[in-house]
């Protein structure tokens, strides 16, 4: 009898040593998230339209934009509001420019670190691909299924995504810089080719 009760334990040691030097078990959210990351790793391109809220503290400014592109490189047009429907911004690694009717302009940052309105798309799908996955879960928003994937983008800006759960495709982003919104994006459309 002694010997079963000593086995039970042992028996448990051995099962969470095997289940540790294996890496842990991994739940039904991350492996979506890791799933949903494989598929953007292998995208050459993304197209994205979604409504996008750049909060500043002392201004909000709402735009409709259109991505095309990938995490490296893209191209971006402001569809809304109408007085500034048009304006393109060419983006890359080093930044981002605006452009319309020749002219070009900076955009400002809206975080410490310098994030833009104009790079936070790019940024997003950044860290779809390979940003360090702080938490995800399922939660319903709105009336869809979607698994959320918080990443760190630096050590002041968090970013979080809401991914239907059956297309696998963004639908709602979020980038706080120490815990302010400062970006909020809202995707219309998104297509993975």
């Amino acid at each position: 009898m002694k010997q079963v009760k000593a086995l039970a334990p042992m028996t448990t040691l051995l099962l969470l040593l095997t289940l540790c030097a294996c890496g842990g078990v991994r739940n039904n959210a991350e492996e979506l998230a890791l799933d949903i990351r494989t598929s953007l790793l292998e995208a050459d391109t993304l197209d994205l339209t979604a409504d996008v809220t750049a909060d500043y503290g002392e201004r909000v400014y709402d735009f409709t934009v259109r991505f095309t592109g990938d995490a490296d490189k893209g191209a971006m047009e402001i569809l809304a509001p109408e007085e500034i429907a048009g304006l393109k911004a060419r983006i890359d690694l080093s930044g981002a420019t605006l452009e319309y009717d020749g002219a070009e302009l900076d955009t400002g940052a809206l975080t410490a670190d310098g994030l833009s309105p104009a790079e936070a798309i790019p940024v997003l799908i950044s860290q779809w691909q390979s940003g360090f996955i702080s938490g995800c879960s399922f939660e319903k928003l709105d009336e869809a299924e979607t698994l959320t994937v918080t990443t760190d983008v630096s050590e002041t800006v968090t970013s979080k995504t809401w991914f239907d759960v059956k297309t696998r495709l963004p639908l709602r982003s979020e980038l706080s810089d120490n815990g302010r919104m400062a970006v909020t994006v809202r995707f219309d459309s998104a297509t993975i080719t």
